[in-house]
């Protein structure tokens, strides 16, 4: 293996220094990038009804295009699930990357040969920058958490699947031959079983890299691990995997054709937990040289949770500004979590924050940001999303030669997000008028707060009157969670992992609703619009019961 690190080294070494050469000048290789997408994708559906044959600048750009979302893509993504070329890429769409919308219908990303490209190339980098601060990276193996890529087909026979899936698919093949879990393992569909699996399979080895986007995912994989300690070190000792949750045959007959006993492992493992009166991977992977995970947004809060089980010495990368959509951002350090933006792979644009409900809001190029402010990113990229607004806030940490350095934030206007389920105000509204109809009760106002601290969402509501009894409103709850998870894919899955704890109603005082969305002296009231899904926690003062779901399972 040290002879094909080396030989890679070099080879990625030189592609890092193509790539900052391109950060000296974002301006030319954006305005490049922007007409060579266009040009590629003139004779396509999209092109010809925007008249990409009209387009030799971004003014041109700019007037043939309006920014927008992905319901204005909506019809030639259905066109194209349908296996109907030349939508919106001239080269065909390999797969669909699928993640929630705004309602309850998903959206499918589509992806490309050439934003496949991308994604390697970034992923490549990351690896070589981490190498390059951590070489006993390579003393030990890799434990990452991706979901499958292959999920299913849509009716023209297209895969689509999860975006940690292909970028994993994506990474160089002497990294995947370093993971610890076989891809087998993204194909289980029971979290509680997939975390049995990977956390036994992990405990076996030395791991010297820990790599998932989520936080959240990796405490709740080492929670299991301690919870489940004991039928995990049998496991070890007898070569087996025990019947712990729903495991496909097929899986676990490939699973277990790669175990072998291993009863030394399994006293030392005995001996840790006797020890310290836990299971912990600062003590079975004493080689874990570096964590890569999201570390900005609401995730981030979950990091100081991380001593708990890691200590304080082991380093934590951000994975870089990344979605469903496109990866965009490069961190090369384990300080903060801004990343150079990629300004070769996509083109972009920024709407300053405090502008985007503007009617004609100002729109810039990468190059003409300002350090410390916070924008909109607008994206442009080579599997056929245009001007497309992503609802993400980011700000501009640094410069790294000419380029920005962006650090995500949140998501944006109407939208929250825990551990990346991106709820929608619209599915929040959606579920509230489904669950009253089901209790058969009247709320006369009512919010949501994305709680990062719990990991948990809290619904507020005002009652009229004095309201049904405990379980009514129990009931309303249940069906807010449930309903919440049938419009929102991530909901779902996050609920059922266990990665979002189960919500909590508070019914609040009569009048409350009145007093905390009274607008400012200086505003008009005429001009006001409540806010009914946020960040900020209600006054406690304010609350008058509190109901929560018993044993919820998760």
């Amino acid at each position: 293996m040290s002879l094909i690190l080396k030989a890679t080294a070099f080879v990625t070494a030189r592609q890092w220094r193509r790539w900052v050469e391109f950060t000296k000048n974002p301006r030319a290789v954006q305005q490049e990038r922007l007409l060579e997408i266009v040009a590629r994708t003139r004779d396509t559906r999209f092109g010809r009804d925007h008249r990409f044959d009209e387009i030799h600048t971004l003014d041109d750009y700019r007037k043939h295009v309006a920014i927008g979302d992905y319901e204005g893509l909506r019809p030639y993504v259905e066109r194209a699930k349908t296996g109907a070329a030349a939508e919106l890429t001239a080269e065909p769409v390999s797969m669909f990357t699928v993640t929630s919308g705004s309602t309850g219908e998903p959206k499918f990303i589509p992806v490309t040969e050439a934003s496949k490209k991308c994604h390697r190339e970034l992923t490549r980098l990351w690896y070589h920058r981490a190498f390059a601060d951590h070489p006993e990276l390579a003393h030990g193996k890799f434990l990452g958490v991706v979901s499958a890529a292959d999920e299913g087909f849509t009716e023209g026979g297209i895969p689509f699947g999860a975006a940690s899936g292909l970028i994993f698919r994506c990474s160089p093949a002497w990294i995947r031959n370093l993971y610890a879990t076989p891809g087998e393992v993204s194909r289980i569909e029971d979290f509680a079983a997939k975390s049995y699996v990977i956390m036994r399979l992990a405990l076996a080895q030395e791991i010297s890299f820990f790599g998932t986007p989520n936080p959240s995912t990796i405490l709740k994989l080492v929670e299991s691990a301690d919870q489940n300690k004991e039928e995990m070190i049998r496991d070890i000792r007898d070569g087996a995997i025990a019947a712990h949750g729903q495991i496909a045959p097929e899986i676990r007959a490939r699973l277990a054709s790669r175990l072998g006993k291993d009863p030394e492992r399994a006293r030392r493992l005995e001996a840790f937990a006797a020890d310290h009166g836990a299971l912990r991977p600062s003590e079975y992977w004493p080689g874990l040289r570096l964590i890569g995970c999201w570390k900005g947004g609401s995730v981030g809060v979950r990091l100081k949770e991380f001593s708990r089980w890691f200590g304080d010495s082991t380093p934590v990368r951000d994975l870089g500004y990344m979605a469903s959509e496109a990866q965009m951002t490069l961190p090369v350090s384990d300080c903060g979590f801004a990343g150079i933006l990629d300004v070769s792979a996509n083109f972009y644009e920024f709407i300053p924050e405090g502008e985007i409900g503007n009617d004609r809001p100002t729109v810039l190029t990468c190059d003409e940001l300002s350090e410390g402010e916070n924008y909109y990113p607008i994206l442009t990229t080579p599997a056929g999303l245009y001007r497309y607004d992503i609802n993400d806030v980011v700000r501009v940490a640094a410069f790294y030669q000419r380029a920005p350095m962006l650090e995500f934030i949140r998501k944006g206007r109407d939208v929250t997000s825990i551990t990346g389920e991106k709820v929608h105000v619209n599915q929040w509204l959606e579920a509230m008028a489904a669950a009253q109809r089901v209790a058969g009760m009247e709320v006369r106002h009512f919010r949501a707060c994305a709680d990062a601290e719990k990991s948990r969402y809290v619904f507020s509501v005002e009652l009229p009157g004095a309201g049904p009894g405990i379980d009514r409103l129990t009931l309303l709850l249940r069906e807010l969670d449930g309903g919440l998870a049938k419009l929102n894919i991530e909901y779902a899955q996050k609920r059922a992992s266990g990665r979002l704890a189960a919500p909590v109603l508070w019914v609040m005082k009569p009048g409350w609703f009145e007093r905390v969305s009274r607008p400012a002296e200086r505003g008009r009231a005429t001009q006001f619009k409540a806010r009914l899904l946020g960040v900020t926690p209600e006054d406690p003062k304010e609350i008058l019961n509190v109901i929560e779901l018993i044993n919820d399972g998760n």
